[in-house]
């Protein structure tokens, strides 16, 4: 360690005594590792000459060659040289960028964050400079400790990331240290991974052959007195858990579909995963988990399978399988770390966070790592979504993190996938899960959806490039380039292959790929034409009599023939391999498999877009981002009936929204299942009527005015609200572009009363936002869309939803218009059987965002009055937990949220 070095924090506030802002910087004079000497100094009145006459000096000696330390140090040093008059010119570490390297699994970087999951000596007080100072100090000696631990192998891995860094001095200094202290210490000169000592699994008791045959002893586990309540602290029976779990041993047992709506806080997650665990110890017959969401994937795996292990009489094996681009490719990691291409600071700091990171890691997923800036940029060039992989034939294969997975995934006895993995599966002939007969669906209200997403297809300029950028490039890396460069070796290696005219052939590709690049950019200009200024525009029957149409037919029909040139080029390559078994001719082979499979999917779909005979089908185009040429099916109940249902033994399908007034017909028949399935609602324990209440807004926002006048009445609504409320409040809009008009007209406003206004699509993404709102009760968060579901803050920071309207689609969406259809053809009412149940299925789900735990108190405050003047409000009103509702005018409002936070102010006291 550096014998002079000084940790300091700086920091300017506001005093609302006198409203000067005040200035604070405590510094702490490091020698030989040893505290020697401590600044403290607390300034008012910014800017004044004082501060540079009697102080600039004592400064500049104190800091005076050393090395400066500071946790985010651009902003310390930017107020230091500003407000002091003095120029940093010495090396600057700085603790933020150090703990993202060396401690590259946390959630957060805050001090005192760190200082609690580094185990550092806590400091109860509120931190002030000095005692941010003296956290610092720890936090960078932890770092540098961390880095002792490792060999020469990472500083030279390392080195190549760190020339021209402005904090290499660190790494240098860190490398001596370890030189002069370990001189014995052996250098690796390949991978240096996480010792696995283990097998695939680990078991926290010994494997019992006897598993309980009885479902009773399922249902005993949740009843009073069970093994739960006698083993886990503040567990406590809830009939509803108790009712889902014998629902659900029951279907496993007897080889039937079991549906099961399970209220907020019913405890879902055990009540399936005890049974599953269950049936697959007595059958052996292995049980798939899906849920909606990777997060919740990690929840079942960090959280509630380390109960059970401790807890169920029985040993089991439960493992968590992802998509491949989930996983780091160790082939791809070491041609990165041989990498001479220029990078920038942001993707250095990713992958020295990477090199800690895999020496530490046993699963090489993306989901442990910090999401530091730059690593979703580098990630995909590292990850295992690799078209050239053969696993079994890999250098890496006896460390690879996908094989370790899919070999765990085979052996587990449960085994939690997400929505997208199943449809992978459904949609590659069930070639990516291994051999099952029980699925759980969690979160089963999305699995419509999530089915008409992956068996449909979507094309953008964008796309069909990075097909065929992966075939050939005149720069970079490409399938045609890789040859090329390992031609002369390859020769040598399998001589028996006439590379001569493997290579004639080869040489035709890059013209090809010219007139493909070319057709694909004059398709996607006339699309675009098309489309005008519109964001969707859906493709139907009678547009074949439109003077483009013809024009789009020979585009399409030109670019497929270009595809299908290209794809024959590809299998005379092929050809020419054939007869080989050499490992390096069977991962050409693979390669040009993968290959030819990508181009072929381009061409279905080109050609199934201008198929506009088939009424389950639909094609639009779509403007976000990019513009997408979009297909899809409008009709799935057959093809989960045919590949799940009829497939299966017994499938489960859980959440909390699938009723519509107690009914589950709409559900059952989206996903092909009949009214003969066992089907249960199980009641929520929280009791709504006395946690929270529910007012509706007689005349809320008149429905007529214009967007710009909508956003106007609505942000003076919500400051009233949130001002009463002091913050802690969460709107859900259906629209994204009245969500920007409002918060334009309500930050201002809100700004003025110390509120601070988060809105999704302007303040970074939706896991950000949530952070920011939990960490800053006193504020309002404005969501549309994805904020509707699968938020969860329970606690004093959200007392109050706002839905601004009921969430209806609009009826001109393609896909929704073209389903609409579908069901006028079959005789049926599209506004009841579609329209409504979705919308109330949302609604259900944005009502849910308040209430979470049994400690939860608040108020939703619905603005459509249309709930309790249209006959179908009752649809909506009858689907929720509460019975009771308030309705009123804004005055009326305004008392209520008044009169109830008067209330629960004086039940707390």
């Amino acid at each position: 360690m550096r014998k002079d070095m000084v940790i300091f924090d700086i920091e300017t506030r506001g005093l609302e005594s006198d409203g000067q802002d005040s200035l604070e910087l405590a510094a702490l004079r490091i020698r030989d590792g040893k505290i020697q000497e401590s600044y403290h100094y607390i300034k008012k009145e910014l800017g004044h000459a004082s501060l540079q006459t009697n102080h600039r000096q004592r400064i500049m000696d104190f800091f005076d060659d050393t090395v400066l330390i500071s946790h985010e140090i651009s902003a310390s040093q930017s107020i230091l040289e500003r407000e002091f008059k003095v120029r940093i010119q010495q090396p600057i570490w700085d603790t933020l960028v150090l703990a993202r390297i060396f401690f590259p699994t946390m959630h957060h970087y805050q001090l005192t964050y760190l200082a609690e999951k580094l185990s550092l000596p806590r400091i109860e007080e509120k931190l002030n400079s000095e005692r941010k100072a003296w956290l610092i100090w720890l936090v960078f000696e932890a770092c540098w400790k961390k880095g002792l631990e490792f060999d020469l192998s990472f500083f030279n891995q390392a080195n190549g990331f760190l020339e021209g860094w402005v904090r290499d001095g660190f790494f240098k200094d860190l490398q001596k240290e370890v030189i002069q202290s370990f001189p014995d210490r052996p250098i690796r000169t390949d991978l240096v991974l996480s010792p696995s000592t283990e097998g695939l699994f680990s078991y926290a008791k010994a494997p019992s052959a006897v598993i309980p045959q009885s479902i009773d002893w399922v249902v005993d586990n949740f009843s009073r007195g069970g093994n739960l309540e006698q083993n886990l602290a503040n567990y406590e029976s809830r009939p509803g858990q108790v009712t889902m779990a014998r629902l659900i041993a029951e279907g496993l047992s007897s080889s039937h579909h079991v549906v099961v709506e399970a209220g907020t806080g019913t405890g879902k997650s055990f009540a399936y995963l005890i049974p599953s665990l269950w049936s697959a110890k007595k059958t052996g017959k292995k049980v798939v988990i899906a849920t909606h969401t990777i997060p919740l994937q990690e929840q079942l795996q960090k959280k509630d399978i380390p109960v059970l292990e401790a807890v169920l009489p029985f040993s089991f094996r439960a493992s968590v399988l992802k998509g491949k681009n989930n996983y780091c490719c160790l082939k791809k990691w070491l041609l990165c770390l041989g990498t001479h291409e220029p990078l920038g600071a942001e993707h250095k700091l990713s992958i020295l966070s990477m090199l800690v990171w895999l020496r530490e890691t046993l699963t090489g997923d993306i989901q442990e790592l910090s999401k530091v800036p730059g690593l979703m940029e580098i990630w995909p060039s590292i990850s295992a979504d690799n078209e050239t992989c053969i696993p079994g034939r890999c250098s890496k294969a006896g460390v690879c993190f996908l094989l370790r997975a899919r070999k765990k995934a085979e052996e587990s006895d449960v085994l939690i996938v997400n929505h997208s993995l199943l449809f992978s599966d459904l949609k590659t002939d069930y070639n990516v899960l291994p051999e099952y007969h029980h699925l759980v669906i969690d979160e089963a209200h999305q699995i419509y959806q999530t089915a008409l997403h992956h068996l449909g297809a979507e094309l953008s300029v964008e796309d069909v490039t990075r097909i065929i950028d992966s075939i050939y490039r005149p720069t970079g890396l490409s399938f045609y380039g890789t040859i090329k460069h390992r031609l002369e070796a390859l020769t040598h290696m399998v001589p028996s292959v006439p590379w001569d005219i493997f290579m004639k052939r080869l040489e035709g590709i890059p013209e090809i790929i010219g007139t493909i690049l070319v057709q694909t950019k004059e398709l996607f200009e006339l699309l675009s034409m098309i489309l005008g200024v519109e964001r969707t525009f859906r493709f139907v029957a009678h547009h074949t009599s439109s003077p483009w149409w013809n024009g789009l037919i020979v585009q399409i029909e030109n670019l497929v023939g270009r595809v299908k040139a290209l794809l024959t080029t590809l299998e005379s390559l092929t050809s020419a391999l054939n007869g080989e078994d050499a490992d390096e001719i069977e991962e050409l082979k693979y390669t040009l498999t993968n290959h030819q499979r990508e181009l072929q999917e381009l061409g279905d779909t080109l050609i199934q877009a201008i198929d506009l005979n088939n009424p389950k089908q639909v094609t639009w185009l779509e403007q976000s981002s990019r513009l997408y040429l979009k297909t899809s099916p409008i009709e799935v109940s057959e093809i989960l009936k045919d590949k799940i249902f009829s497939r299966l033994d017994s499938v489960v399908l859980t959440s909390a929204t699938l009723s519509i007034s107690s009914s589950f017909d709409y559900f059952l028949q989206d996903i092909g299942l009949p009214r003969t399935t066992k089907t249960a609602q199980v009641d929520s324990p929280f009791d709504y009527e006395r946690q929270m209440q529910l007012i509706v807004v007689k005349k809320g926002i008149n429905v007529y005015n214009s967007d710009q006048e909508k956003a106007l009445e609505l942000s003076e609504f919500i400051a009233e609200v949130a001002e009463r409320m002091n913050g802690r409040t969460l709107v859900l809009f259906t629209a994204h572009s009245l969500l920007r008009q409002t918060h334009a007209s309500l930050n201002p406003v809100l700004a003025r009363k110390g509120i601070e206004t988060l809105a999704q699509g302007i303040h970074g993404e939706r896991s950000t936002l949530i952070e920011a709102f939990k960490r800053n009760p006193k504020s309002v968060l404005l969501g549309a869309n994805s904020f509707w579901e699968g938020i969860d803050i329970p606690g004093d920071a959200l007392s109050c939803v706002i839905i601004v309207k009921l969430p209806f689609w609009p009826p001109t969406l393609p896909l929704i218009e073209a389903r609409s259809e579908y069901l006028k053809s079959q005789g049926r009412d599209p506004f009841r059987d579609l329209l409504l149940p979705e919308a109330v299925i949302r609604f259900k789900q944005g009502f849910g965002r308040l209430i979470r735990s049994r400690g939860d108190r608040g108020i939703v405050i619905l603005l459509d009055d249309r709930v309790i003047e249209k006959y179908y409000g009752r649809f909506f009103l009858g689907s929720l937990p509460i019975k009771t509702h308030i309705r009123g005018e804004n005055s009326l409002v305004f008392r209520k949220i008044e009169e109830y936070t008067r209330d629960l102010d004086e039940e707390l006291l």
